[in-house]
């Protein structure tokens, strides 16, 4: 019944969480391993999945846990509804121009990987739309935290202010989320940028209450975690920046709201990029 693309950091939460459900979900994966092992606390469990290279016609859900950029090939091997479990906005937008009954999830749990082997670092939960209640089911089954809703956008523009405050930061600092709890400068440019993505996104229609003030909680609640864009770039892998802080620059200037912090870390990070010799289409 299920697909999970991507056995990355989200894709290995999602492959443990249908485990504990009982059930050993299809995958594909741009990198193999002999195993690949998810650890909660002190308990490490190989993940049982079947490796394919892509997802036959009878899946009913693909769940596509790919970084941004990586959007566009995951769904060359998805079938069925896809269900985007990612960061930032654009990768929704691109799938629905190939699979129209896409739906996207917000993950608030934070996850670090390393070669083949994932830890879950940060408790958090799994939102998706009430359309995908037979996906949050077996999640749930599984141990995870799931909430089912009427609209999920409100939510992945919320993480959206989170990621674009938190991610450039410890990406370009190279340190784990608690540096915005240690280093004062570091916290007052996560303020900034906090509050520059609020107010893209109450321009766009779903504005997030007391974005400062979760920004730190959740760096709080994942201190020890490294970000996936502070990840990317220590690895000279492909960032989602275009999709995090170059998607508050995006709507910002059609939007008439001025994002001028939100574009410093981003060409920084097109800086870092460019040093390991990537280049990305910018938005």
């Amino acid at each position: 019944m299920f697909v999970v693309v991507g056995l990355g950091a989200v894709g290995s939460l999602l492959a443990y969480f249908l485990n504990e459900a009982g059930l050993e979900p299809y995958a594909v994966s741009r990198s193999r391993c002999d195993e690949y092992i998810f650890c909660n606390g002190d308990s490490c469990h190989k993940l049982r999945v079947k490796m394919i290279d892509r997802a036959p016609p009878d899946v009913k859900y693909s769940l596509v846990a790919v970084k941004g950029p990586d959007t566009t090939g995951a769904l060359r091997v998805a079938s069925g509804v896809p269900v985007l479990f990612q960061n930032g906005i654009g990768g929704l937008e691109l799938a629905r121009e190939v699979f129209p009954n896409a739906m996207a999830a917000v993950v608030t749990y934070g996850v670090y990987r390393e070669g083949c082997r994932a830890e879950l670092r940060g408790r958090g939960e799994i939102i998706l739309p009430k359309e995908a209640a037979e996906v949050g089911e077996a999640l749930a089954r599984g141990g995870a935290a799931v909430r089912l809703v009427d609209d999920v956008e409100p939510y992945r523009w919320a993480k959206l202010v989170v990621n674009a405050a938190i991610n450039p930061v410890t990406a370009i600092l190279q340190a784990p989320n608690g540096v915005l709890l240690e280093n004062p400068w570091a916290r007052a440019l996560a303020e900034k940028l906090a509050l520059e993505a609020a107010a893209v996104a109450a321009a766009v229609g779903y504005p997030v209450e007391g974005a400062v003030d979760t920004v730190f909680t959740v760096a709080r609640a994942t201190a020890s975690n490294i970000s996936s864009m502070a990840q990317d770039l220590a690895r000279c892998r492909p960032t989602e920046v275009d999709f995090i802080n170059g998607a508050v620059m995006k709507y910002g200037a059609a939007r008439g709201v001025a994002t001028p912090h939100n574009y410093v870390v981003y060409t920084l990070v097109k800086a870092l990029e460019e040093r390991c010799g990537l280049r990305f289409r910018t938005t």
